[in-house]
């Protein structure tokens, strides 16, 4: 049997390139395709998991939107009633304290006064018991008085209890109240045990009163909030929320509030602040986890959903494509070895003939030839790379520059061997940054060969390049879409110089390429490592165009602020600005309006630049609730599908603010004109202006109806409907803006301004004065004339 030869075994043996290149041929047809099918496999779970996640943060939004939308309603409310006349009453009460304190028999001289204050304090208390009846989600209301340290409740079935602060049963919104800057602002969930009751998830928002220390806390259920929003908005989902600090505020189950996120959800590091989605194992299931932020709350909604659950929807088409893999393996397989066949058959005739030839020791030059073409193919691959570097350079050298205006982790030395390498030339200490803006609206294509932004940029490039203000070394550094970074060395230290060569090559610039551009300068960097901190200051003085204009040289050193500035939102002329306003007078609007902006101006210098706008929102916000109280259609007003808001921040200085509100203006009082102009608002304009003309006689409902043959009762009816005031209670404000007029412009005695005003009796002027502005007319003239 070991003499026994097996032809066909030794037939292989031999050709052993023959079963190479069987294996080669396989794995060339076999790989691809298996490739092509892991990757497919791969794509259909990698967009699964992804389509799933997107469509969970789509639920994760609508959730975060609902509740925003309900606290922002709670919030605006909340506003509304730290504003009441009812809480204000209460708020300027004077000697609250000593009513408080009274106890035993009372002084018979003090009766009247505590009536008055036992009435106002009645009103408050039904106003907060209104207010706490007004929402489903609102579990009770406290009102925080600072002067007297005293805590006023509005609980569960309409009940209010009076606690001193130090045994209140719930003190953990005062240390917030202390510490907050925003009004009003929202806590974390906490747990709150009111009396015997059971503890209670509660949601609290804090909205400071106008008197100093004073405020109110709201507390939402949060249990409810979760069950009616979350739970309905999600029915098959497993969702909760977190704060910040990666507290769980919000759970199907109470006793997970309170409890870290790392409870519930491992590698959580990413998740807090951010929206997004992945993939992670808990308790040996691999479970997709999606999560989106709200802006208000600042609190993260996290949605925990099973992946196995879900993948039995993919199971078909996974299986399609394994099965397609083996038949297309077994078929690239047998395809293999059939071509492997017919390639070798040349590679065999070539075998047999080397093989004869072998004996006549005949030269072989094929792979020497082979190996010079290798070798002379390295060498050219070397040059060519040598020179793709060279042309690389200028890309790489600007790349530097650039991560000069950034955090990085170079040390001085490496900066140092980085300049020598990529050729600049500049000195590093005693750097100056100007980084110059194009302002939007600038000719960027003024020739027909300018077809791009970028094509525009490195013109003004050239421009500074071939500049005359610049005597010292330099490099540029495109840093944003519109702006260019000079860093100079060589100019010293003296600030006055700095600017003056900036100006210098500003007024360069414009008259070469007839734009208009803004130069922002940063402090003098000792050391080129801290061109970052200089970048930054140069961004921080171009915001400042708002304030010191556009096209100008604006310097950090320059846009200190003085923030004893003693400037307060003109309250008063807001208010006769919306007083002409619902009345359509667009004349008198506009005049107030000027007088608005230009005592704001006139602050202008002692304004931040962020102080501005929302002195601007303050005022469009009382437009809005003007808008409300008419029931005016805003979408006529604004357009449809427009945001009044993003429209006012977009505007990029006061010019254009003013221009914004003088627009609205128009639009409003035109609107408002073709409401009155309409029936039923027709009638309504007459009366007001008969008010407006005729406040100082003795005028009432019946005398209005007599004037306009029109029903007392139904002039009442649809007075309130479309001013949202009653009668009598316009009539009392005409009156008391009138008289604030003559108490400030003339010297007049109190019981005259009465008679002008038409107050026979001028106590009761000064109730009804006194009832409105919260002081007496002597008082207010006292203080108009300091």
């Amino acid at each position: 049997m070991t003499g026994i030869r097996i032809p066909w075994f030794g037939r292989m043996n031999r050709r052993t390139f023959y079963l190479k290149l069987i294996m080669t041929t396989i794995l060339i047809a076999v790989i691809p395709t298996l490739i092509s099918n892991l990757v497919a496999y791969n794509k259909v779970s990698t967009t699964f998991e992804q389509e799933t996640g997107r469509s969970k943060q789509q639920y994760l939004n609508q959730t975060i939107n609902a509740i925003e939308i309900v606290l922002k309603r709670i919030k605006d409310n909340a506003q509304l009633l730290g504003l009441s006349q009812s809480f204000q009453d209460f708020e300027r009460f004077p000697n609250i304290g000593y009513y408080e304190s009274l106890s035993g028999e009372i002084p018979p001289e003090d009766l009247p006064m505590l009536y008055s204050y036992l009435e106002t304090k009645k009103n408050a208390l039904y106003t907060l018991n209104a207010f706490k009846m007004s929402n489903e989600f609102v579990d009770s209301v406290y009102f925080y008085d600072s002067s007297k340290s005293l805590v006023i409740t509005s609980e569960n079935g309409g009940f209010n209890r009076q606690f001193p602060l130090q045994s209140f049963y719930d003190t953990e919104w005062y240390e917030a109240l202390a510490g907050g800057t925003d009004n009003p602002f929202i806590l974390d969930t906490r747990t709150v045990q009111q009396g015997q009751s059971i503890p209670k998830s509660l949601l609290s928002i804090v909205y400071k009163s106008a008197k100093k220390g004073n405020a109110l806390i709201i507390n939402l259920d949060a249990t409810m909030i979760y069950s009616e929003i979350v739970d309905k908005l999600n029915l098959q989902d497993h969702i909760f929320a977190v704060s910040s600090s990666g507290t769980i505020m919000l759970h199907s189950e109470p006793l997970q509030i309170q409890k870290p996120l790392t409870s519930l959800v491992p590698e959580n590091e990413s998740i807090l602040g951010n929206t997004g989605s992945y993939v992670t194992e808990r308790d040996k299931q691999q479970m997709l986890v999606s999560y989106a932020t709200s802006p208000l709350l600042q609190w993260t909604f996290v949605n925990l959903t099973d992946l196995k659950a879900l993948s039995g929807e993919t199971l078909s088409i996974k299986q399609t494509i394994i099965w397609s893999a083996l038949l297309l393996i077994l078929f690239s397989m047998a395809l293999s070895y059939i071509s492997s066949r017919s390639l070798y058959k040349p590679i065999s005739r070539l075998n047999a003939l080397t093989g004869a030839r072998l004996e006549r020791k005949s030269e072989h030059n094929d792979e020497i030839h082979r190996i010079g073409s290798f070798v002379q193919s390295t060498i050219d691959e070397r040059d060519y790379y040598k020179e793709k570097l060279e042309e690389s350079l200028p890309f790489y050298r600007e790349q530097f520059k650039y991560s000069l205006l950034h955090k990085h982790s170079l040390t001085l030395d490496e900066i140092e061997k980085k300049k020598a390498y990529l050729g600049i030339e500049i000195g590093s200490h005693d750097l100056v940054l100007l980084l110059l803006m194009l302002e939007d609206g600038s000719n960027r294509h003024s020739e027909p060969d300018v077809i791009s932004g970028d094509l525009y940029m490195m013109r003004v490039m050239d421009a500074i390049q071939n500049s005359r203000a610049i005597q010292v070394s330099y490099f540029l550094v495109h840093a944003e879409k519109d702006k260019i970074a000079i860093v100079l060395s060589g100019c010293g230290t003296d600030c006055q110089q700095v600017e003056q060569l900036a100006q210098h090559l500003l007024d360069e610039l414009k008259a070469e390429l007839q734009a208009d551009f803004t130069i922002g300068v940063g402090r003098v960097c000792p050391s080129i490592q801290d061109l970052p901190q200089a970048y930054e200051e140069s961004l921080e003085a171009l915001k400042y165009r708002m304030i010191y204009g556009k096209g100008n040289v604006i310097s950090v050193d320059e846009i200190g602020i003085d923030t004893g500035s003693d400037f307060s939102y003109p309250k008063q002329k807001a208010e006769l600005l919306l007083s002409h306003i619902k009345t359509a007078r667009e004349a008198e609007a506009l005049r107030i309006f000027e007088e608005i902006v230009a005592e704001i101006s006139d602050h202008r210098t002692r304004l931040h630049y962020n102080q501005i706008q929302p002195l601007f929102v303050q005022l469009l916000t009382e437009f809005m609730n003007t808008y409300n109280q008419l029931g005016a259609d805003i979408r006529a007003i604004f357009g449809g599908g427009a945001d009044p808001y993003r429209e006012l921040l977009d505007q990029e200085s006061l010019d254009k603010i003013s221009r914004w509100f003088r627009s609205l203006i128009h639009s409003t009082t035109v609107y408002i004109e073709q409401e009155l102009n309409a029936k039923g608002n027709h009638h309504i304009a007459r009366v007001i202006e008969i008010l407006e003309r005729d406040y100082n006689r003795d005028i009432s409902l019946n005398s209005v109806g007599e004037q306009l043959n029109l029903n007392p009762a139904y002039i009442s009816r649809l007075f309130k409907q479309i001013t949202g005031q009653p009668f009598v209670e316009y009539l009392k404000r005409v009156r008391i803006e009138k008289s604030k007029e003559l108490l400030s412009q003339s010297n007049m005695k109190i019981n005259e301004v009465s008679k002008q005003v038409g107050y026979e009796n001028s106590y009761y002027f000064i109730k009804v004065f006194k009832d409105m502005m919260g002081l007496t007319p002597g008082e207010y003239k006292k203080l108009v004339g300091s």
